[in-house]
């Protein structure tokens, strides 16, 4: 099923692992791989770091209206350029660096910084770099392709409220996600996933201390790394996209591995997850 921004660990690994073969490093300005975004007014001190980290500061395109848009235009093809633009008719957060805001926009960059240095298709990039040496098998980026549904069956079928009544969300292109929430997962492909990346298993040993140098979320307790959270010592990523939910999550401490998937989008994948905690650390401790 679709897992939404838990994408972000799959793009964040594969950046890393470009930073390990010397292709780039982490506080390049993006201008200097991608010099088109300056058409965008995208301001200097924009890093590959803060874009992974979130405090790029870059607008974002996933307003409440544009998601509901998607349900009016499921069949739409959403190119990253077409992305971008709309998430740069907004304003700049703040100044890179100076602050943190969620911004799937950075990650839609980082996904064009991904095919501009491989020279190929960031859904055959991710295959070679991430799913192939983990075997995830189940997992895939899904092409951008004209048509609707590109999950494979079987399938589930996702969710969106819509005041008192369910839309079926599943058809919706997931172009419009790409890079920052497109990918296609199973439980048991996540669990390899959010394992790796907690212990560091692709990564140089100073790319992975790197990677969980986190920055703090406001207003909350949780630590915000390199395309990767700290939920209180619970290492991993959520998502969400009209109608589905995840959260794939390992604790180093006590070798705890928690994935939960949804296909309803108004059903809390992190409040199941941290239930799912709370009861094994009883069971652990009586």
């Amino acid at each position: 099923m679709r897992v939404g921004s838990v994408t972000k660990m799959i793009v964040a690994l594969i950046i890393l692992r470009l930073v390990d073969a010397g292709d780039l490093c982490l506080d390049d300005e993006i201008h200097e791989h991608l010099p088109e975004l300056s058409d965008l007014q995208v301001p200097r001190g924009v890093t590959v770091r803060r874009l992974l980290n979130m405090t790029s500061g870059l607008p974002d395109y996933t307003s409440e209206e544009f998601v509901e848009g998607l349900l009016v235009a499921p069949d739409r093809l959403w190119t990253p350029s077409e992305l971008l633009e709309v998430a740069f008719s907004g304003s700049q957060e703040f100044a890179p660096g100076t602050s943190w805001a969620y911004c799937n926009a950075g990650y839609i960059v980082l996904g064009m910084l991904i095919e501009h240095l491989s020279n190929a298709r960031v859904e055959d990039v991710a295959r070679r770099l991430v799913f192939d040496p983990l075997g995830m098998h189940a997992t895939e980026l899904p092409p951008l392709t004209h048509g609707s549904s590109t999950l494979p069956d079987p399938r589930l079928r996702g969710y969106h409220r819509q005041a008192d009544e369910l839309a079926d969300a599943t058809r919706i292109n997931p172009s419009w996600a790409w890079t920052a929430g497109n990918a296609v997962s199973t439980a048991g492909d996540l669990r390899l996933l959010v394992e790796a990346s907690a212990r560091g298993d692709l990564l140089q040993e100073q790319t992975h201390r790197e990677c969980m140098s986190t920055h703090p979320v406001p207003d909350t307790t949780l630590g915000y790394g390199l395309g990767i959270a700290n939920f209180d010592g619970m290492w991993g990523h959520n998502g969400e996209l009209p109608g589905f939910q995840s959260f794939a999550g390992h604790d180093p401490a006590t070798g705890t591995t928690i994935v939960v998937l949804t296909n309803l989008d108004d059903h809390s994948a992190d409040t199941l997850a941290a239930f799912l905690r709370a009861r094994l650390l009883d069971a652990a401790s009586s």
